[in-house]
């Protein structure tokens, strides 16, 4: 994996951990970590540049504080989880079993987004090799495993499950199990 590439990743994941921790609400899994401000607009140009969009906002909205964030050890108690948005059949069952906190199309909530990664190659699991990485508080890691027990063409899963090169990177960094 591209060393730039990694290290953006690793400062990502602090801000979105960073950002996210707080305004998790397990009361409202629908909305409070779907921040207006950070909203990716309707027709953004990919999949890369909504995620971008989502990295910028936090950024500015922020400040400093979320700029100098650092990973905190075993990922604050969340979890990353992938998403494969070309696998998704869009069937709800995960948005119904997770009171909102997937929407219809199996996403995660945008504030959660650490980044949009493709593989060069095929993963040996025959996941697609496009992908977004998410991270789960762990306010949320029950209700999202709920949605994923129940997501039938499993677009969504625990990052830890698969063998994509991030995860093997990960797991070779410690954080990931």
């Amino acid at each position: 994996m591209d060393p730039q590439a990694l290290e953006q990743f690793h400062s990502r994941l602090a801000q979105t951990i960073f950002w996210c921790a707080p305004r998790a609400d397990k009361l409202n899994p629908a909305t409070s970590l779907r921040t207006v401000a950070l909203r990716p607009g309707m027709l953004e140009e990919n999949r890369s540049s909504a995620v971008n969009t989502v990295v910028h906002a936090r950024e500015l909205y922020g400040g400093v504080d979320v700029r100098k964030a650092t990973i905190p050890r075993d990922l604050a108690g969340g979890r990353l989880m992938i998403y494969f948005p070309n696998n998704d059949l869009a069937c709800g069952a995960a948005e119904q079993e997770t009171a909102g906190f997937f929407d219809v199309n199996n996403v995660p909530p945008w504030d959660t987004w650490v980044t949009y990664f493709q593989d060069q190659q095929q993963n040996i699991d025959s996941f697609d090799n496009e992908y977004l990485i998410a991270w789960i508080p762990p306010a949320f890691v029950d209700l999202a495993n709920e949605g994923i027990n129940v997501n039938p063409e499993q677009c969504i899963m625990w990052l830890s499950d698969t063998s994509v090169e991030l995860a093997k990177v990960l797991r070779a960094q410690s954080l990931l199990k």
